[in-house]
Order: structure tokens, then C-alpha cells, then sequence
């Protein structure tokens, strides 16, 4: 089967390449083996944001007093708050699905493998195209931290899952998906403590931005150690 181009991966990248393609004249295919929906609906963006506003009512609730309301100390159900998400991921997945399997591209939700630079084995077809795009997304990487394996531990995806609040959580790492848990499993009352091997947190930006971030985590009852 020939296609003008053909996209690995149908999330938010591969999509709007498909679409742009599409735009520009292009028979389009698209390639994704499922989950269909891609990273930043099922895994990423979207389910942590979903969760975050949760911690940020009750950081709000905490805060009664600036805005001349009674305090009150709330208590969090996380099993709930994860419900929630399931529920409005759930409607994102449905529409983005939807769009996928317009009748602007051709979908194949099979895995894909390149058989040479110019063909790309689908299931049991073969495709062919002008230009493929990998769009394939991340996993979550392994960090060989020395006896991380036998004391065990979970990474971000499982903590998007996790239905019964921990009492307490280590932290490895001081970049934002690892600031966004930190402070959400804190807000919520777990004990959490951070730990950044660089000599501030958001290493990867200005040191005058970080600072404030980590003291306003200190202020929230974070012990964070770079």
C-alpha cells in the first residue's frame, strides 16, 4: 500500500503532522499500535494537570486566612481524585480516537517495523511512502542508581495510578514532572522528600527561577535535598 506519507505514532505530534500533511494536499497514513491517544492525553500532560488541580483547592483551602476566610485543614481522598481523572482522560482519549480515524487519513493500529528506508512492514502489509515521520513518543528511562532495583520503587506513570496515599514518597529527581508529583503527593499529606543531584532544582533553567519554586515547596513542608 502507497501513501504520500506515512506517521508512526498517532499523539499529539504524530496527529497534528498528519493533519498538517492532510492540510497541504497529502494521502496521509497513520500507524499506532495503541493505546490510541498518545502520551500527553493518557500519560503525560493532561492526567497530571487533572490531578494537580485537585492538590491546588486544597493548597487554596490551607490558604483561607489571606483571603479573610475561617482555615480548615481538608483531607484528600486519592482514590477520587483519580476517578476524576480517569474520567475526563477518558473524553480527551474518545475525541483525539475519534480524529485519528477520520476519513482524512488511512489508520493502521497494527506495530510498525521498517523492512528497508522505504518500506515499513504494518501487521502483514507492507507500506510504502515519499516520507515517514517517527512519532513515537518516550518510555519512562531506567536510572542505574545502585540498589534501586532490590529495594524497589515505582515511576511517574505508576504514580499517576497509585489509589492508596503513601505516608511517605522519595523523589528522585528535580525536573518538572518530578517537581509536579513532588508537590502534589505533598499537598495532599504525604511526606515527601526530594532529591536533585544537581546543585539546584530545574537544572535545566536559570537558577534565579528555581530558587523561588524550592522555597516555596520548603514552605509547603517538602524537604528537598540538592
Amino acid at each position: 500500500m502507497r501513501h504520500d506519507i506515512v506517521i508512526i505514532g498517532g499523539g499529539s505530534a504524530g496527529y497534528a503532522a498528519a493533519r498538517t500533511a492532510h492540510d497541504a494536499g497529502a494521502d496521509v497514513a497513520i500507524v499506532d499500535h495503541g493505546p490510541l491517544a498518545g502520551l500527553c492525553i493518557l500519560r503525560g500532560c493532561m492526567p497530571t494537570k487533572t490531578m494537580l488541580r485537585s492538590s491546588d483547592i486544597i493548597s487554596l483551602m490551607r490558604r483561607g486566612p489571606e483571603f479573610g476566610l475561617l482555615p480548615v485543614e481538608p483531607s484528600a481522598d486519592l482514590a477520587a481524585i483519580v476517578d476524576r481523572k480517569d474520567r475526563l482522560i477518558a473524553e480527551f482519549a474518545d475525541y483525539r480516537i475519534g480524529q485519528l480515524r477520520d476519513d482524512r487519513f488511512t489508520l493502521y493500529e497494527e506495530a510498525a517495523t521498517f523492512a528497508s528506508p522505504t518500506e515499513l512492514r504494518v501487521g502483514e502489509q507492507t507500506l510504502t511512502a515519499n516520507a515517514f515521520v517517527i512519532a513515537t513518543g518516550s518510555v519512562v528511562g531506567h536510572v542505574p542508581i545502585p540498589g534501586l532495583d532490590e529495594v524497589g520503587y515505582i515511576t511517574s506513570d505508576d504514580a499517576l495510578e497509585l489509589r492508596q496515599q503513601p505516608e511517605s514518597m522519595i523523589v528522585l529527581g528535580g525536573g518538572p514532572v518530578a517537581i509536579e508529583l513532588a508537590q502534589f503527593f505533598q499537598r495532599i499529606g504525604t511526606r515527601v522528600t526530594l532529591i536533585q543531584r544537581s546543585h539546584h532544582i530545574l537544572s535545566a533553567g536559570d537558577e534565579d527561577v528555581a530558587r523561588p519554586v524550592e522555597t516555596r515547596l520548603c514552605e509547603e513542608g517538602m524537604e528537598v535535598y540538592t
